[in-house]
This record gives C-alpha cells, structure tokens and sequence, in this order.
C-alpha cells in the first residue's frame, strides 16, 4: 500500500482519495480547510489587513475603453458609441454601461496601466491568474491558492478557495500542496457536489464506518506514518465534518431576502454567483472566485460589452454596498480583472485582443478608493504612465492581506516564489499609492 501510493503523482493520488472517499462513504473529497501552519502567519497589525478575497474575473478580454478607461477625445474609429459618466469620486470616470458602480466611485480604484505581452487567452489567463508566463516544466500557482495557504487551523469547515465555474485549463494550486486547489462550484444554487448522504445511507451509519476505518488506520499509520497515508486518513474526517457543518447553509441562498437577491441581479448567474460569494466569505472561506466569460467580442463588441457590463454592474454595485452595510467591506478585497484587453482601434463592428494595455478594479480592504491609477494614451492603446505588472498587481493584494515577502515556498530547481513573485527580478512591486 505504502509503495502504491509513493508511486502516485499528486493528481492520481488525489483522483485515488476522491474515489476512495466517495465509494466508501458516500462523499467526495474537498481540500482540507485550515492547514496552513504558524509560519505562514501575516506579520504586522491583522487588525488592518483583509482576511478575504472576492476575485471576479471577465474571461474572454474585457474591452478597457468601453469598461473602465473610456477615451472620449479618441479619434475616429476607436471610441465607437460608447460614452464617459463621471462617478461619486472627483476625477473618476467610466463608461456609461456602468452607472450603479459610478455610484460607488468613492470605493473603487481602477488601475489602467496593467499590462503583459501573452495575447493568446490560454496563455493570458494563466499570466493574470499566477503572475508568471506557461512553462514546460512547471506550474505556477493560482493567485488564490497562494491565499488560501494562510488559513490557520480550525477557521472554517468550509473549502478555503471555492471557485464558481469549471477548472478546465485553471492552474489550480500548481506546486504548492493539492489542499490550496479550488473547490469548484458549477451552479451557485446547488453548491457543492456530493456533500450528502446517498440514497438509503444514514449519518448513524456513516460514523459506524468511519469509527471502524479509524481502527483499521491506526495499526497501519504506526507502521506507515507518511504524510500520504496521513492524507488518505485525513479525507474521511474532513468530508464527515463538511457533512455535518451548518456552515454548509452557506450555499442556501434561499435565506435571502427576495430583494436582496434582485439587487445581486434576480437570477442572473453571476449575480447569483456573486451573491454566493459574498455569503461564503461571511463564514470563513478565505478566496471566492467567479468567472464571467463572453468577453471575446471579435464581433458585435457594443451589444456583448453592454449586456455583460450591465450584469456586472448590478452584481458588484449591490456587493459594495452589501459588504460595507455588514461591516465586511474592510475585510474583503473585492477584486476585478481579465486576461487582456482589447485593441482600442475597432476592426470592423469588433475588437481584438490586446495585452500591451488594460484594466483591472480593486476595492474594500485598506484600498484608497475613488481614484484611477496609472494612464494610457489618449486612444487606449498604451500604457503612458505607471506600467502595472501581473505580479505588482499580485503583490498589492498580498500586501492588503498582510502576506510576508519573506515567506518563500520552494519549487525546487526552478528556486523559491510567493505570492509577490519568484527569486530575482521575478518580484512584484507592492502599488502603495492603492493603499490608504
């Protein structure tokens, strides 16, 4: 047993356990919440730092100029129909698509100056999620497992990184333990998968089994005591804990108030979605993520941007306004972003993409809201002031958590990375001017 299981890689160790849990006990297999131990401490004052992130990412290449840096003195051929609202902060503008948010102005802060050079959305999406371009010989982590990492022991039954939608093509927890991967989440009103009894089983008769592999285990662990072992005992606790947790109700959203669920955006997926995630960060989880894709507008841009935009809208303006009436706002960073942008210059009724520039959003937590930092051109089309990296971005929200630059994590030969970057000049620099 102890040489099968050494022979495993971790996603066929992993896919083992998940069998394993599920044909003995009727559950699947999550990643164990809290194990992050004392040296993955924050340093400095926790009281100012946010606990958790709620990542909201535009999958496809949100379109900066027609979101978040419209150009109304843009020359012919670029800015289209679009037109520029100002917000509740002084200075702050954006496109009419989003008048909810604009009201909200004095919260956000916009950053206009991100930008990379992987134009393809495979590519993109794994520089904006971890920081570093695809390689062949390994696999950076996700911005989020590198958050869940923090987790101390004992904050929460529930998963501390949920993700809203699927994990095709996600870098998940990349070398870092499979524990800091995603628990995926397909339909906001159904949560997770697989936490209930079978039909005709019983909770009596679940802890009978359990209380009978415990013994059977411990024999075994004394003569094995491998962390692999150690794990496969590890998945029938932590699923029977999740079972029985009222943290679970979580993913109810039938405890809404009926109005409260409209102003997310009534039955609208994402708002659903975003909703959910507003609920799980109430209980402990530490990083939710929701994806919005249909952002590739190679044709009919306007029509795909305001529809979608419009979704976004009523979904993040109700969530500003939700957490900060639950005393949440300071605690949660509220983060949008996508994989690129996309070229200012129309071709045809479309844009295409374009990674040298674009916009990300950043709110709650220590973040100076109602400002825009950084600048392009006046058509959109590069970065003049303030050039925004990947990992600046990462190692601002790692900063706003309180995450040390000092605690490293080895990825063997390729050297040691963290949520602010890797060894050398693969480090991120923390944007203070987002700080308040």
């Amino acid at each position: 047993m102890k040489n099968e299981l050494l022979r495993l890689d971790e996603p066929s160790r992993r896919a083992f356990m998940q069998r394993l849990a599920k044909t003995c006990l009727g559950v699947s297999l999550i990643p164990r919440a809290g194990l992050a131990a004392a040296p993955n401490q924050t340093s400095g004052n926790l009281e100012k730092h946010a606990k958790h992130v709620i990542y909201l990412y535009m999958r496809g290449g949100m379109s900066h100029i027609d979101t978040f840096d419209p150009k109304p003195n843009a020359p012919a051929g670029y800015q289209g129909p679009v037109r520029t609202i100002q917000t509740k902060a002084p200075g702050l503008q954006l496109s009419n698509f989003f008048p909810l948010l604009a009201e909200q102005g004095q919260k956000i802060a916009v950053v206009r100056s991100m930008t990379h050079t992987q134009g393809a959305h495979e590519e993109g999406s794994y520089k904006v999620m971890t920081g570093f371009e695809t390689s062949v010989s390994m696999r950076h982590p996700a911005l989020g497992a590198w958050v869940a990492r923090q987790v101390v022991d004992g904050h929460s039954t529930l998963p501390p990184y949920i993700r809203l939608g699927g994990l095709a093509g996600h870098p998940s927890s990349g070398f870092l333990d499979a524990r800091y991967a995603p628990v995926p989440v397909l339909d906001p009103s159904k949560g997770i998968e697989h936490t209930k009894l079978q039909g005709g089983d019983s909770m009596t008769a679940l802890r009978r089994r359990t209380s009978l592999a415990d013994r059977l285990n411990q024999g075994f662990m004394q003569k094995y005591p491998t962390d692999d072992v150690k794990a496969h005992v590890d998945v029938y606790a932590d699923a029977v804990k999740l079972m029985t947790s009222k943290e679970l109700d979580a993913f109810d959203l039938s405890q809404e108030k009926s109005q409260v669920v409209e102003d997310y955006g009534g039955g609208d997926y994402f708002g659903r979605g975003v909703l959910l995630a507003r609920r799980l960060v109430e209980r402990g989880t530490k990083f939710v993520e929701v994806e919005l894709g249909g952002w590739d507008t190679h044709t009919n841009n306007f029509a795909q941007v305001e529809g979608l935009a419009k979704r976004v809208d009523q979904s993040v303006s109700a969530l500003l306004a939700d957490l900060e009436e639950r005393g949440l706002l300071e605690s949660t960073l509220v983060v949008l972003t996508t994989e690129f942008g996309r070229t200012p210059k129309l071709s045809g009724d479309g844009r295409d993409h374009h990674p040298i520039a674009f916009s990300s959003m950043i709110a709650g937590g220590q973040v100076r809201g109602g400002q825009a930092y950084g600048k392009t051109d006046v058509s959109g089309t590069r970065v003049e002031e303030n050039p925004v990296s990947v990992l600046d971005f990462h190692s601002t929200i790692g900063t706003l958590l309180g995450i040390r630059t000092d605690d490293m994590v080895s990825a063997g030969s390729a050297g040691n990375f963290n949520i602010h970057g890797g060894n050398g000049a693969r480090r991120g620099r923390t944007i203070t001017e987002l700080i308040a």
